[in-house]
């Protein structure tokens, strides 16, 4: 089963796409990883594992 990532307006979001953590912080979207929780990059070249809501977005089975 598939994951889909959506901001909470709705919009989807693809891996690629620009996110904001924590209100300010500008990330890029690598990939869903799992109900609650997407991987990250960073500006610098750090990829993170973090709980959707703190960039805006959930995570759906499609």
């Amino acid at each position: 089963m598939a994951l889909t990532v959506n901001r909470f307006d709705g919009t989807p979001v693809a891996p690629g796409d620009e996110l904001t953590v924590d209100d300010n912080y500008p990330v890029t979207l690598v990939a869903a990883s799992d109900s609650c929780r997407i991987r990250i990059r960073w500006g610098w070249g750090a990829e993170e594992e973090i709980v959707a809501a703190r960039a805006g977005v959930t995570v759906d089975r499609a």
